[in-house]
């Protein structure tokens, strides 16, 4: 289904383009308009549980969203799969195919999630400084929480790649009475190469095919339930 066809902004693309990047609405040059940046952050309120621990708290809560971009020059066809199903390329556990509730229907089309797949799609198409015709993206919205006490895993397995091309390992909406969830960026040889505490409004873009990462474990500060909201994507090249 055709969601929207979009012209993604160069300009400050350029600047960005290294294997990995911090990345804001700003840089990315997505004027993000107050409805729709606001049914995002609303829309956390109504994930599905993914995780739990050995004591039964839910620790991770989750939507799923697949889409196709299709480059024509300068303009950027957005088609939502409705595909529920997703497995990662990788050797760990995360290669079984799992299943996922998917987003909710009036946020398929929302243009705040549109314009940071197309940008950061373009993103991409200059890092791998070759001719591309099709991207595949699958987008999350996660929100990992944790309870006093109780530290939350978003990555058990450790320093990871996720087995496409680029990501978007993260992009902070919110973060609520946590301290933790530090990103860590490692190079081809797994040797520390960043490390940084993403805020609201910020993301890291980089290229999965030559970089590992890892987010380290959060708590909450104070006697009560913290939360990390975050959009992660993962893009890959279509042959």
């Amino acid at each position: 289904m055709l969601i929207r066809k979009i012209r993604p902004r160069w300009s400050h693309l350029r600047w960005l383009n290294k294997d990995y990047c911090k990345i804001t609405p700003q840089n990315l040059e997505i004027y993000k308009d107050h409805s729709s940046y606001s049914q995002v952050l609303s829309s956390y309120n109504n994930l599905d549980v993914d995780l739990t621990n050995e004591k039964g708290f839910i620790t991770r809560m989750r939507r799923y969203g697949n889409y196709q971009i299709d480059v024509d020059r300068d303009v950027y066809s957005i088609y939502y799969t409705g595909k529920d199903t997703f497995q990662q390329n990788v050797p760990d556990k995360r290669k079984e195919k799992r299943k996922f509730t998917l987003l909710e229907p009036e946020i398929i089309n929302n243009p705040f999630f549109l314009h940071l797949m197309a940008q950061t799609c373009a993103l991409s198409l200059l890092n791998s400084k070759q001719r591309i015709y099709s991207f595949n993206v699958s987008l999350h919205q996660v929100r990992q929480i944790t309870y006093p006490d109780i530290e939350s895993h978003n990555a058990p397995e450790g320093i990871h790649q996720d087995g496409v091309d680029y990501i978007v390992s993260a992009f902070v909406l919110k973060r609520y009475n946590i301290k933790g969830g530090e990103s860590i960026i490692y190079d081809e040889n797994k040797n520390q190469i960043d490390q940084m505490t993403l805020k609201h409004g910020e993301g890291i873009f980089q290229n999965d095919k030559k970089l590992w990462h890892y987010v380290t474990p959060i708590q909450s500060k104070r006697d009560y339930v913290g939360y990390r909201d975050i959009i992660g994507l993962e893009i890959t090249i279509n042959p």
